[in-house]
């Protein structure tokens, strides 16, 4: 299981908003996220540690780092939920 570090005090959510504004996020990253971001199956809590995760996550490896698409997106979400 991987730990995500927390390098900015704040919101995760907030802190990639201001990782796109700044142009450290593509666009078609910010977009794909987005649509992670808005799903209605996810709760705030979900959303918090996705953001946290992928924030993290485009730190260490930037551009190159692969948006779940929604769908798989959900089946990941429906895994985790299984196992707790």
């Amino acid at each position: 299981m991987r730990a995500t570090k927390q390098r900015l005090a704040g919101s995760a959510l907030a802190r990639l908003f201001a990782y796109y504004l700044t142009g450290r996020i593509a666009e078609t990253q910010w977009r794909q996220l987005s649509r992670l971001l808005d799903a209605r199956t996810a709760t705030p809590e979900e959303r918090e540690a996705m953001a946290a995760f992928f924030s993290d996550l485009l730190q260490e490896r930037g551009a190159e780092v692969r948006i779940p698409r929604l769908k798989e997106f959900r089946d990941l979400l429906a895994t985790a939920r299984m196992a707790v």
